[in-house]
């Protein structure tokens, strides 16, 4: 029985069926892995056979647990766990262990999940090609030589190697769909506030959210059901404890989707092709479809850039040598150690963005031309999207105008995916097809505020009636 070829659920039910044991799955899980991808930082070994045989005596005991119980899960390294190292891939936190579990893992843990690993990801969660981290960047395993996205490599490149069986990561500005759609698995961008942030290590808070990356919808969506709903601990969260986003009985007929065309045609030719063919295919299922023009793409990209930037360099100010984190040795004043640990231990991308933060606040000049320039095109591009969900209950776009780039293509590959982050509303990456270099293509389906169902039972049926999700590289 090799575990790696099955969904979550699938493993969930046949654990819950007797057919497998919570320990022989951990078992398979350990002794079949090779971190092909490196994919993960840490493994959790000890900890997850501790766990196996304590849900499994609770299954045995016949106590009401998920169907996830039992289940390998593995996370992104800048979710905290208790008493395990959380990173965030870099230097600088590469021996912090924190004191207590983020929300959305601790409520997977309540429901029977076992922790394996944590992620691989771009330090810090910024960058998007996998390769910032302290530990060596991921690869694609659809070809080594191309990106796997980021930041939430980790996640994705670990997946499509056959090497997690549910992941989930964190997404500021694109960062579970862009390597969601690199690497061919399904990845969600939740409304903002569904699920706590509280333990999630933060990069810009008005933008970070935790999201499932896994196989396949359904996956995503009874993932996301057990993680979401308010925490006392996160005052942005929804005062709502009971999401629920599986429809057994849902039907895409009837559904109207506006398909965003001035995003297909910035796209590449082969991107184009199998969007248009994917279009077809809601089409057969009963879906309305209509074009229009979405004119954020000009905006999207500087506006997130100027606003994740700015709030960065808070968060960044705690890392000073002195509390916790990297601490270097003969040091004389306090102003040399906070030099000192912050030049030794964050990479260039961080220190990029904390300059650029850095340059867009402190100038008053500056503040006044860019900082609220940028924070009236958000409310321009919000005022967009209000506009088009008065006319469609779904928007439809390509995840990425190319596929997995190489490293050292500058092409902005998450222009499509900054506006729901910006906005707060839901978005998700699922396959749609490849390229004749068989490389992954990704469609991304944006939703309204809140309406994380309705795009979560309309990539559910759309991967029923499509097996672009179930095929996997040929991995050496």
């Amino acid at each position: 029985m090799n575990i790696f070829n099955m969904t979550a659920l699938q493993i969930g039910q046949k654990i819950k069926n007797k057919e497998i044991s919570c320990v022989e799955v951990i078992n398979y899980f350990f002794n079949n892995i090779t971190n092909k991808s490196n994919g993960y930082i840490t493994f959790t070994k000890e900890y997850a056979f501790n766990k196996a045989k304590e849900i499994q005596k609770k299954i045995d005991n016949k106590e009401n647990l998920s169907i996830l119980a039992g289940v390998p899960i593995s996370i992104k390294d800048n979710i905290c766990t208790k008493g395990i190292k959380t990173t965030c891939a870099s230097k600088m936190l590469k021996d912090y262990i924190p004191s207590y579990n983020a929300t959305a893992f601790k409520r997977l843990e309540d429901a029977g999940a076992i922790l394996v690993g944590k992620i691989n990801m771009d330090e810090f969660a910024m960058g998007d090609t996998g390769t910032t981290s302290f530990f060596g960047g991921c690869k694609n395993p659809w070809d080594s030589t191309k990106s796997t996205g980021g930041s939430s490599s980790g996640c994705a490149s670990s997946l499509a190697y056959n090497e997690a069986i549910l992941t989930f990561g964190s997404d500021t500005g694109g960062s579970i769909r862009q390597p969601s759609a690199f690497c061919s698995v399904t990845g969600i961008k939740p409304t903002y506030g569904i699920v706590s942030r509280y333990g999630l290590i933060a990069f810009a808070p008005e933008f970070d959210q935790i999201g499932p990356m896994t196989k396949d919808a359904l996956d995503c969506a009874k993932t996301l059901e057990i993680i979401s709903g308010y925490d006392e601990n996160d005052n942005t969260t929804i005062k709502n404890k009971n999401f629920k986003f599986i429809d057994e009985n849902f039907n895409i007929k009837g559904l109207k989707i506006g398909v965003c065309k001035n995003f297909i045609e910035y796209s590449d030719k082969e991107i184009q092709i199998e969007i248009l063919k994917s279009i077809d295919i809601l089409k057969n299922m009963g879906a309305i479809i209509e074009e229009f023009n979405l004119d954020v793409i000009e905006y999207s990209m500087p506006t997130y850039q100027i606003l994740s930037s700015a709030q960065s360099i808070s968060n960044m100010a705690r890392y000073d040598g002195i509390k916790y984190g990297y601490k270097p040795e003969n040091i004389d004043c306090l102003e040399e150690l906070c030099v000192k640990s912050r030049t030794d231990a964050f990479g260039v991308e961080v220190k990029k963005r904390i300059m650029f933060g850095n340059f867009i606040l402190k100038n008053k000049d500056v503040e006044n031309s860019y900082y609220k320039n940028a924070i009236n095109a958000k409310n321009y591009i919000i005022k967009q999207f209000i506009d088009a969900f008065n006319k469609y209950d779904i928007l439809l776009a390509p995840t990425t105008p190319k596929t997995a780039t190489s490293f050292d293509d500058t092409t902005e590959t998450d222009i499509f995916l900054t506006s729901a982050n910006l906005t707060g509303i839901p978005s998700i990456s699922i396959p749609c097809g490849f390229t004749k270099n068989n490389m992954p293509v990704g469609m991304q389906l944006i939703g309204n505020y809140l309406k994380d169902d309705l795009i979560l039972n309309t990539a559910i049926q759309f991967q029923k009636s499509t097996d672009f999700h179930l095929k996997r590289p040929n991995i050496m």
